[in-house]
């Protein structure tokens, strides 16, 4: 039973896909007036929607989605908006912008196992004193120290960008894995150690990853506070 007053459903959905059959979208699909997500997920549930529904990629154009979703809450008249994301949309996600844009009246959010838990288990590593960062869509580098990490990415070019940003801070990188298309076909996991800028820079990485490193202050660093 849907919540009468809920008018935009945010939804974590695991990599491998949205399940229409199981809820909440099973309930929710036949009331959808506006599915937003990931293009591969919201055109594979198109057949669900009833007629005159409409789908919205989103991809860097959260403006264009925070105007869509304003506009549908301004006329819902009965229906509802579905808002797909992977994991815990509320986690380094959509979620964040979507809740400064509608009142929290009208929200209703379902995570899904996060990105950086399913990273951690394909590691078979313990994740709770993991620092967690993120470079996708940002205008500023995130601040590092030395520790474990993992970072969201958001481009093939994500792994060379976090090694630049670590080095360029003066820290050392002892170790780096990248996880590649988690929870898909084309599921790649990598561990560079010795960690060789010039390898990781010519590499062509997956669009889909995650970074694990772990990250030290430099020799000439630790040396120097003897």
């Amino acid at each position: 039973m849907m919540d009468s007053e809920t008018t935009v459903h945010v939804i974590g959905v695991e990599p491998e896909g949205p399940d229409p059959d199981r809820p909440p979208l099973s309930g929710l699909l036949g009331h959808c007036g506006l599915l937003m997500g990931g293009r591969r997920h919201i055109e594979g549930l198109s057949a669900y929607l009833p007629p005159g529904a409409r789908l919205l990629a989103v991809t860097n154009n959260i403006s264009e989605a925070m105007t869509a979703l304003k506009d549908f809450v301004a006329g819902a008249k009965g229906m509802v908006a579905i808002v797909l994301a992977t994991g815990d949309p509320l986690y380094h996600g959509i979620g964040g912008p979507i809740s400064r844009a509608i009142p929290r009246h009208l929200l209703s959010f379902t995570p899904a196992t996060t990105l950086v838990q399913r990273a951690f288990s394909l590691l078979g590593e313990p994740w709770e004193e993991a620092k967690v960062a993120s470079i996708h869509g940002k205008k500023e580098d995130p601040v590092l120290s030395p520790g474990r990490w993992i970072f969201y990415t958001g481009g093939g070019r994500g792994p060379a960008q976090i090694l630049e940003i670590s080095l360029r801070q003066g820290l050392e990188v002892r170790e780096m894995t990248v996880l590649e298309e988690i929870g898909l076909p084309g599921q790649k996991v990598t561990t560079f150690c010795p960690v060789d800028a010039g390898e990781i820079n010519s590499r062509e990485f997956r669009t889909l990853n995650m970074v694990v490193m772990t990250l030290e202050e430099k020799t000439d660093r630790k040396n120097a506070d003897i």
